[in-house]
């Protein structure tokens, strides 16, 4: 029975005492006799016969995002429906999203204006409750206030004129 000594540094494997010049388990050389010539392909030598396997594979193709992004020309014709999903869009697309950006902008200048008015209302510590709409139902003159106290209404001449910087 042979005596379980070191460990090799390749596998990890248990090795017997009298250390022999290749590991029992993953034929790594080890140090023994012999041990300074030793190659063990794809550890410490080149495995030539893998490089020739891999040379004999077709080689994968790549995506066409790679592709684009790696500069790579293909040799597949672009049709011009594809050309066309690339175009930038019609007048009547182009006037429509105008459209819809100036009433978001529009949105945006009226929302500036309410937040305007409220923190006005705040740093004077008025209550929303005390605000008037600016309108009388009730005919009567309404009595001079000791400060003005702005309506939460927007002003509709606001929007046109673009937010205000302060």
């Amino acid at each position: 029975m042979t005596e379980i000594g070191a460990r090799c540094p390749w596998c990890s494997e248990l090795v017997p005492t009298p250390a022999p010049a290749h590991c029992p388990s993953c034929q790594a050389a080890l140090g023994g006799a012999g041990a300074a010539d030793a190659n063990v392909p794809g550890v410490t030598a080149i495995d030539a016969a893998a490089l020739l396997r891999n040379t004999s594979q077709v080689p994968r193709q790549r995506g066409r995002l790679l592709s684009f992004l790696t500069g790579d020309v293909s040799d597949v014709e672009v049709t011009p429906a594809e050309l066309a999903s690339l175009a930038p869009p019609d007048e009547a697309v182009r006037r429509e999203m105008l459209r819809l950006q100036i009433e978001a902008d529009n949105v945006q200048a009226v929302a500036e204006v309410v937040a305007r008015k409220s923190e006005f209302l705040a740093e004077r510590g008025i209550n929303l409750s005390e605000v008037g709409t600016g309108d009388s139902d009730s005919g009567e003159p309404e009595e001079p206030q000791e400060h003005a106290v702005p309506t939460l209404e927007p002003d509709p001449d606001a929007a046109a004129k673009g937010p205000t910087k302060g």
